[in-house]
């Protein structure tokens, strides 16, 4: 992936417009993304409201993507195409459907959950949607990839 260092900055000043402070990152904000799908992938094994603060990274991600100065800088397309790599395999973990209050106020990535988790994230996801998921064992290690089928504990072979 080459994303230029003008791009850098400009995503940087998008974020701060849009009210995040110092030090936004469009590689951290990436790298972030990719290790919440990770832990997804191994089972999502906090909270439901933590859940709902870690999906906040996709959002300023998606501040950047929708900012039309950076559409037209060099290195867009490459974080885009990143981008839309671990969107798409978040899509295929997390099957399960949730219905919000006011489902057009929030994008596609707060309406799905993944198909697994701790038994706390299931018990919330029970009581809040009615919803069920499988509960995965409590400390199972994190997948050794977010690309990989098991996580280690037997879940998912």
């Amino acid at each position: 992936m080459s994303i230029g260092t003008d791009f850098l900055r400009e995503y940087e000043q998008v974020q701060g417009r849009a009210g995040r402070g110092e030090g936004a990152s469009a590689l951290r904000d990436l790298a972030s993304w990719r290790e919440f799908v990770a832990a997804c992938v191994a089972g999502y094994d906090d909270v439901l409201p933590e859940y709902f603060h870690d999906l906040r990274v996709r959002d300023a991600i998606e501040c950047g993507l929708a900012d039309h100065t950076l559409r037209g800088m060099a290195g867009f397309e490459d974080f885009f195409r990143a981008v839309h790599v671990v969107d798409a395999r978040f899509r295929e973990i997390a099957t399960v459907r949730i219905r919000l209050a006011d489902s057009k106020v929030f994008s596609w990535w707060y309406h799905l959950v993944p198909g697994k988790g701790g038994s706390e994230f299931a018990r919330d996801l029970q009581s809040k949607f009615g919803v069920t998921i499988e509960i995965v064992e409590e400390g199972c290690p994190p997948a050794p990839s977010m690309w990989s089928e098991g996580d280690g504990c037997g879940v998912g072979r």
